[in-house]
């Protein structure tokens, strides 16, 4: 008897799963980029660094550093350039996971193996959110304790449009939710555009753009422009991905992660092991701004 067309084979489901593990990770970073402002994510090869700015401002010497130039006299240069700061490399993360035939046999394949894998999909989010705002944390321009959210966005407003010589810089303010929320209120929250990635946008308050996530400490702000966050990455389809020859491999589109799905029959489990490259940054590191939100008496 000839076999019925459109029967779903395990194999498909297996397809699908590890397709729908990826995709939805890469569509979780697209909507990131779109809040931070980042146009395009940049592929890079293992080991090649990043190399981050800074700006550098020159001023004349006595008053003519304030601006007060005596009447008839040349008014001396200010000169403001882009020198090299930072520099680092992005190396690969590794992810493993493994589910026993028992397990299977206990709750079922489907929350055994693929919700499973949902959950290593969100470890890997935050870890990659966590080391972004470590990042931020060591901001070279601090703008002190401010007495509450509303100060915070003017300062940073202001600082960043005459650091970017720009007063349409597009700022952007990372907070804590608890700190959004003692502030906005619980109603302007649920009015917010969920942007993924574990973070929450609203948009349209006091002409900046506001991120929150819990990987903000409660207390402190970061603060900086779009167009200054860069997404680099390690492409999971190049050169390294031949590694796995003979293995099925599962990537994204852009080949930002790949999910290899074994099976393992020596002791008889069921094996993902996800790896990727990746890294956010600011292009201008004292683009990036920190403060304090003064505590409440």
């Amino acid at each position: 008897m000839a076999v019925e067309p459109n029967l779903i084979k395990t194999p498909d489901m297996g397809d699908v799963d590890a397709i729908d593990f990826v995709n939805q990770f890469a569509y979780s970073i697209q909507k990131l980029q779109e809040a931070l402002g980042i146009t395009r994510p940049q592929p890079m090869r293992q080991g090649n660094k990043i190399q981050t700015y800074k700006f550098d401002l020159k001023k004349p010497d006595g008053d003519a550093a304030k601006g007060i130039v005596a009447e008839g006299e040349d008014i001396p240069l200010t000169h403001v350039s882009r020198a090299k700061d930072r520099e680092f490399e992005v190396g690969f993360r590794k992810y493993r996971k493994a589910v026993t035939i028992e397990e299977v046999q206990r709750v079922g394949y489907d929350m055994a193996a693929n919700q499973t894998d949902t959950q290593v999909r969100q470890a890997i989010q935050k870890d990659i959110r966590s080391d972004f705002f470590t990042y931020l944390g060591t901001a070279p321009t601090d703008l002190g304790t401010v007495s509450g959210l509303q100060e915070a966005f003017g300062k940073s407003w202001g600082k960043l449009g005459s650091l970017f010589d720009n007063e349409d810089v597009g700022t952007i303010v990372f907070i804590n939710p608890e700190d959004a929320g003692e502030y906005l209120g619980g109603a302007v929250i649920e009015n917010g555009q969920s942007v993924g990635f574990g973070m929450t946008l609203l948009t349209s308050f006091t002409n900046v753009r506001v991120i929150i996530n819990n990987s903000v400490p409660k207390g402190t702000f970061y603060s900086t422009v779009q167009n200054n966050i860069n997404l680099q990455y390690i492409d999971v389809n190049g050169e390294a991905s031949k590694i796995f020859h003979n293995k099925q491999i599962t990537t994204d589109e852009t080949g930002l992660i790949a999910l290899v799905k074994d099976d393992n029959t020596v002791n008889l489990t069921d094996q993902s092991t996800i790896y990727l490259g990746m890294a956010l940054f600011a292009e201008v590191t004292d683009g990036v701004l920190k403060g304090t939100l003064a505590k409440k008496a």
